[in-house]
């Protein structure tokens, strides 16, 4: 009877193996622990919206409309101006000839390499200029209409600066699908002379348009993650909301419930994305795309040229120079603010961080690819979320985590540098995850499942087929990840250790207390850290194309 017994149970777990896919070895145990670590304080963000708190009725009654709105009508109008700079900017570069062209296409990524926080700050000034004018507004209109023109004018300066930073997003997406997906069309079009409004309006916009969508996508996450530009000009987003509620009030659930309408905004958008690029059909056809530029007049050149610096004119140089000026102005030594430490822990968090998120993502991906299961593959989905939530909301989920985590096992998480590694994890894996994945899906998969059939040895196929293979978007992914932690605030601010900071928070600091001419010092540092990993990039993509 015992051995009929053992048989049965044998042939019950062979089934389940099979029809569950139950497949588990130490790599998919690793991948779908590790996954799901990643996804906890997001759940925690997801699953705590229903508290009681004091404060929320008057929040909901007073001030919940103006964060909605305001949130709503900067999102719109950065994510418009946005796709206009970025199309025109990427349009004109990948299909006209004028002098400067190559340069031009240069400097126009340098705007990612500058926080809005810090662009903000730069034109701190620039209200002011309009004081004139809204003291002869009170005179002849009245207070109220004041200051609703006042407003009006905050909203559309943040506006114009925030697309002045941001459009890189949408140029680099729209380009390169320009250079995949137009290549033949717009050639023939020139061929038959169409006009170029027609080719736009009928054509072009049509096939380009998922990645339009991709890079708005991009810039509306960057804006609601943004709190020390929008609350610097007075601007009441959920984001200043939600550090309102918990710094000001001391309230998380309330807090949390703000972050519930902001996920709402997040939802939506990674919605409309997915299905914009569901309906998405790449075909790229073969080489290295090249398109035979149109050579245009004089006047239409300095048209062209015109529009494409104004965005680096705005977004980066005159920043750029402002903050440059403040620097020979402030007589700071290195000491004073104590940089060299604020270097050194903005750069080693930052390489560290960016490590540890590649290495996760690869081990994961890797791990879903080689072995084929399906529990791996759904269960790792939840790990890229955190990307598509505000840092500020993230911090919220972190801390409750490292609570739990101190009651259960004693161990500190929050206040340490490990806790602040960890958010970081949380918040960017997603951003390593795609390029490796993507690169992995085209180039490995195939490999990966034959190497597996003839029971390789994953190591071995790691060092010397799929790190050979992917060590470009690696690359890639490890520097998007090291400027996106280089230049982040608000997770930062919340999480960061006792007496720890970074370039981000000094600079946050030093603005709160009206020292514009010292902030320069970290501001220029954090633009020169990013600038050597964004032309690198650059440089990379451009191969790939």
């Amino acid at each position: 009877m015992g051995i009929k017994k053992i048989k049965i149970l044998n042939t019950f777990y062979n089934y389940l193996k099979n029809q569950f896919l139950f497949r588990f070895n130490k790599w998919d145990f690793l991948s779908v622990v590790t996954s799901l670590i990643i996804f906890i304080p997001v759940l925690i963000i997801i699953t705590n919206f229903n508290g009681e708190s004091e404060n929320w009725s008057h929040i909901k009654e007073n001030l919940l409309f103006g964060y909605i709105s305001s949130t709503l009508f900067l999102v719109i109008g950065v994510g418009l101006t946005s796709a206009f700079i970025g199309v025109g900017c990427a349009w004109f570069i990948s299909c006209y000839e004028f002098p400067g062209r190559k340069f031009i296409e240069w400097i126009l990524i340098l705007p990612m390499t500058i926080p809005t926080y810090i662009v903000a700050f730069s034109y701190y000034d620039t209200i002011e200029n309009f004081n004139s004018f809204f003291i002869w507004c009170r005179n002849n209109i009245g207070l109220n209409q004041t200051m609703k023109i006042e407003n009006t004018i905050v909203y559309l300066v943040v506006i114009i600066l925030f697309s002045f930073v941001l459009y890189p997003y949408v140029f680099l997406s729209v380009r390169a699908s320009l250079m995949i997906q137009g290549r033949r069309t717009i050639e023939a079009a020139n061929t038959l002379g169409i006009p170029t409004t027609k080719l736009l309006r009928k054509i072009i916009i049509p096939i380009i348009r998922p990645a339009i969508i991709a890079g708005v996508s991009l810039v509306v996450m960057e804006t609601l993650n943004d709190y020390a530009a929008v609350e610097y000009f007075g601007i009441s987003t959920l984001t200043v909301g939600i550090f309102r509620s918990w710094f000001g009030m001391f309230d998380v659930q309330s807090a949390l419930k703000l972050s519930s309408y902001l996920i709402m905004f997040v939802f939506l958008i990674l919605v409309i994305e997915k299905m914009y690029r569901k309906g998405a059909r790449y075909n790229n056809n073969g080489g290295k795309s090249s398109l035979r530029k149109v050579i245009v007049g004089n006047k239409k050149q300095y048209l062209i040229i015109i529009f494409c610096l104004t965005p680096f004119i705005f977004g980066f140089f005159i920043p750029v120079v402002r903050l440059f000026t403040w620097m020979l102005k402030s007589n700071v030594n290195l000491y004073e603010l104590n940089l060299i430490k604020t270097v050194f822990n903005t750069i080693s968090v930052s390489i560290i961080s960016s490590l540890v998120i590649v290495f996760l993502a690869y081990f994961i991906n890797f791990s879903k690819n080689y072995f084929n299961n399906d529990l791996c593959k759904k269960i790792s989905q939840l790990a890229i979320l955190g990307y598509s939530m505000p840092g500020a909301i993230i911090a919220i989920g972190v801390l409750k985590f490292g609570s739990a985590i101190n009651n259960l096992v004693s161990i500190v998480l929050i206040g340490s540098i490990f806790g602040l590694i960890f958010s970081y994890i949380v918040r960017f894996f997603a951003v390593a995850w795609q390029p490796i994945d993507s690169s992995m899906e085209k180039f490995c998969k195939n490999i990966n499942q034959a190497s597996r059939t003839l029971n390789a040895k994953p190591l071995k196929l790691i060092k010397n087929i799929n790190f050979p293979i992917l060590s470009k978007p690696i690359m890639i992914a490890c520097l998007i990840v090291f400027i996106d932690i280089s230049k982040e605030l608000p997770l930062t601010l919340i999480i960061r250790p006792f007496n720890f900071d970074t370039l981000a928070t000094l600079t946050y600091d030093l603005v709160n207390q009206a020292q514009y001419f010292k902030s320069a010092i970290p501001s220029l540092l954090i633009i020169l850290i990013s600038i050597p990993a964004i032309l690198l990039i650059k440089t990379q993509m451009d191969k790939s194309v």
